[in-house]
C-alpha cells in the first residue's frame, strides 16, 4: 500500500457512507507523479478533519477499544445528533457489536493538520 508522504488529492464517500476511497498523489517538481488509492469497505463510522494540503504520513490499524475510549464522548454526541450506523445505545454495546461483526479501526495521520479515523471491515489499495 503506497501512502507515506503522498498528498491527499481527494477522498470520496460511496454507498451511503459504507465505502471510502482516498485518492493520493506523490509528485514534486522534476519528478514523475505517482498515484495511489486506499479503499475502505464496510464502513461503520469515519471522522476526517483538515483535509486541505494534507500529506499522509501513516495509516495504522489501532484497537477498537483504544479508539472508542479516546472518542467516546464525541461518538455519543454524534449518535444523538446524526444517528451513527450500528449504534447500540452506549459505547460498550457499540464496541461489542463492532467486535462481533469483524470491524477494525484505522487512524490516518498527516504532516500538516489532517487527522482521521475509519471503522470498517477491510482496507485495500490499488
Amino acid at each position: 500500500m503506497k501512502y507515506h508522504d503522498y498528498h491527499l488529492d481527494s477522498y470520496e464517500v460511496f454507498d451511503r457512507g459504507e465505502s471510502i476511497t482516498f485518492n493520493l498523489v506523490y509528485g514534486y517538481s522534476g519528478e514523475e507523479t505517482d498515484k495511489s488509492t486506499v479503499n475502505f469497505k464496510g464502513v461503520s463510522l469515519y471522522h476526517i478533519i483538515n483535509t486541505s494540503g494534507a500529506i499522509i504520513t501513516d495509516i495504522v490499524e489501532i484497537s477498537l477499544e483504544s479508539l472508542l475510549s479516546e472518542v467516546s464522548n464525541e461518538i455519543t454526541e454524534w449518535s444523538r445528533m446524526y444517528r451513527i450506523r450500528n449504534w447500540k445505545s452506549a459505547i460498550a454495546s457499540y464496541l461489542l457489536h463492532l467486535q462481533s461483526n469483524s470491524f477494525k479501526a484505522w487512524e490516518i495521520t498527516s504532516a500538516i493538520g489532517f487527522y482521521g479515523f475509519i471503522i470498517a471491515k477491510e482496507i485495500s489499495s490499488d
